[in-house]
């Protein structure tokens, strides 16, 4: 089986994009003309820029925290691969994770801010005993692929 979200980033991106441009736009319509003379709510128009910045801000300092990895998941051979990165604009570190089949375990997952980000930690037997790998965000993937994602590990691991 294989799982490759690509296309899920590439709309979540170019929705972010889109998303920037658009608040963007909405902030200079704001500040560079006078749409309402008097004042809405008693706001002014640039109270109101403001207020749309901080809402962006605090829109994509919440996809941050969420952590969005691509992931891209094979056990079609004789060793699981995890392949992972962020897709921050900051982060270009690309991960991999290939484990034996013979050689897994299991797994674990966790949950953080309350259950916006899902994380799956490999387990392997090694000869000094178990070890984990790093824990990987699943975030972008949706509930039918970490469905099948957890039933393809349950259906591994020893």
């Amino acid at each position: 089986m294989i799982i490759d979200i690509q296309r899920t980033i590439l709309r979540k991106n170019l929705r972010a994009f889109i998303l920037a441009i658009v608040f963007i736009l909405i902030i200079l319509l704001l500040l560079l003309t006078y749409l309402y003379e008097d004042q809405l709510f008693g706001l002014s128009n640039y109270h109101i820029a403001i207020i749309i910045a901080g809402i962006y801000v605090l829109y994509m300092l919440f996809n941050t925290l969420r952590q969005y990895y691509y992931v891209y998941f094979s056990d079609d051979n004789d060793k699981i691969i995890l392949r992972y990165f962020p897709t921050s604009f900051f982060t270009h570190k690309k991960n991999a994770i290939e484990i034996p089949k013979k050689d897994f375990i299991g797994y674990e997952k966790k949950r953080w801010l309350f259950g916006f980000r899902e994380n799956i930690i490999l387990m392997v037997q090694t000869p000094r005993g178990i070890a984990k790998y790093p824990s990987v965000s699943l975030t972008a993937l949706n509930k039918k692929e970490k469905e099948s994602l957890y039933r393809a590990l349950d259906r591994l691991k020893r």
